[in-house]
Parts: C-alpha cells; sequence; structure tokens
C-alpha cells in the first residue's frame, strides 16, 4: 500500500469523524493538508468523500427520512422547516465564494475558527433542553419557522473553515429550547441539503477530475461513510446525555497548540 492511498484512508477517515462529531471537518482538513500537502486542493475527492458521509445520515435516519417522504402533513412541515433551515448558508456560500475560498488556504484562521467553537460547544453546558419522549415510532415534530431559520443562520456561519457546522446547528437548537434528541436529528438532517448542495455546484462547475484514482475515492468515499456512521450515533449520543459541551475540551486547545504552532 502506497504512502497516498495510505494518507487518502486517513483523509477519509478524518472526514468521516469530524463531520459529524462538532470538531469542524473543515478546519481538520485544512490543517491536515497543510501539514503533508498530499491532495491539497482537490476539490473532486472532498466532495466524494461528502457523499460517504451523506450517506451515512441516510443510513442513521432512514426511518425518519421514510417517515417524512410520506408527505402528509406533518411531514411537510418538517421538509419546510429543513428548506427555511437550508436557505441561509446558500446565500453565504454564493454572495460570500471568494472570501471563503481564501480562507481554506489559511490555517491560522482555522485555528482561530476552532477556539470559537470550542467556545460555542461549551456555552451549551447550561441549556435546559430535555428529551423527548413520544410513544411508538418518531412524528415529525418541526420546530417554528423563525427558529428554523435561527438555527440555519448557525449552520451558515460553518461555511468558515474550524466552525463545525453539526456544533453550531445542534447548540443553536438546544439554545432555543429544542429537545435534544429533536436537537441532533434536526441538525443532521439539515446536513443532508447542505451536503447534497455542494456536491451538485462541484458537478456544475464541471470539478469532476481529481489526483486519486476512482478505485481509491470509492475507498476513501466508504471509509468516511463507516467512521460516519459511528461517529453520528455518537454525537448524537453525547447530546441527549447532556455530554455534548465537553468537545470543547479538544477544540479549544487544539486551537490554541495550532495557532501557535503555525506562528
Amino acid at each position: 500500500m502506497n504512502l497516498a492511498l495510505l494518507y487518502l484512508i486517513l483523509l477519509a477517515g478524518v472526514q468521516g469523524l469530524t463531520e459529524f462529531l462538532p470538531v469542524s471537518s473543515s478546519g481538520h482538513l485544512v490543517l491536515l493538508q497543510h501539514w503533508t500537502s498530499a491532495f491539497d486542493g482537490d476539490v473532486f475527492l472532498d466532495v466524494v468523500l461528502h457523499v460517504g458521509t451523506l450517506l451515512a445520515v441516510l443510513v442513521v435516519y432512514r426511518h425518519e427520512v421514510k417517515r417524512l417522504l410520506t408527505f402528509d402533513a406533518a411531514a411537510v412541515q418538517y421538509l419546510v422547516a429543513l428548506a427555511i433551515g437550508t436557505l441561509p448558508a446558500v446565500l453565504a456560500g454564493l454572495l460570500f465564494e471568494d472570501e471563503i475560498e481564501a480562507l481554506f488556504v489559511n490555517p491560522r484562521a482555522a485555528a482561530v475558527a476552532l477556539v470559537v467553537t470550542g467556545l460555542i460547544l461549551f456555552s451549551t453546558r447550561r441549556t435546559r433542553s430535555d428529551v423527548l419522549r413520544l410513544p411508538g415510532g418518531w412524528h415529525p415534530v418541526a420546530p417554528p419557522l423563525h427558529k428554523a431559520l435561527l438555527i440555519g443562520c448557525a449552520q451558515a456561519l460553518a461555511i468558515v473553515p474550524g466552525i463545525s457546522r453539526s456544533g453550531s446547528t445542534i447548540a443553536a437548537s438546544l439554545w432555543l429550547r429544542l429537545a435534544r434528541d429533536e436537537a441532533a436529528r434536526f441538525s443532521f438532517l439539515l446536513s443532508g441539503p447542505a451536503i447534497a448542495g455542494a456536491l451538485v455546484l462541484h458537478l456544475l462547475r464541471g470539478e469532476t477530475t481529481s489526483e486519486a484514482g476512482t478505485l481509491s475515492m470509492l475507498l476513501g468515499a466508504c471509509v468516511a461513510f463507516l467512521v460516519g456512521l459511528v461517529a453520528v450515533r455518537l454525537t448524537a449520543l453525547m447530546v441527549v446525555r447532556r455530554h455534548f459541551w465537553k468537545f470543547a475540551l479538544y477544540c479549544v486547545p487544539l486551537g490554541v497548540v495550532s495557532y501557535i504552532v503555525l506562528g
């Protein structure tokens, strides 16, 4: 096994783990690519790895997705909330595309953003959300649209490398007093349109080539998928058990040490 393939597997594992743990996949990838230089700026490889993580969400929440596809009144309300929550990230991506791309080659900015993510996570320590317990299977209970919009604004912040998407959206959900299990569920379901949208955008731009071969990319997507399955379940468990804030104990030291080393 050559060094490039080993690095791709490492990159895929980091992507799958950090996409859903609230520690910022983009921040980790910016730092990792800065220190290794392998596959640096390989946009299509990044998209393929994101496909693996998207599949992980769809598998873990397959019952919820199936329920939403019934398109009954409750499901439609929930889908509308997801659509409203997706809009801020779409607008931010279109309006600040050049600025965002510049940040992806600025590892010191990613290090600072990791510290910010840690502070966001720590702020959830005293939130008073409970766990929603309903008889039977999951029933779509959409958050009010103004709350969905605010959670979407939190997701928009995560276009900055180092700001965790799951961290910011789950934190916002907890601040807004969503039930803890629903905060995790809404956040992960909200990631679906964001990841799918990024994939479509890159395909429309013709960004369909990579330094990695086809088989290597497929292997990377599989690794990201398998690791993502574990990460989604672990994060949801940490939210429900009120340990979500403890991820700050990782993000803040990593950001500080990275900033010092890069300085």
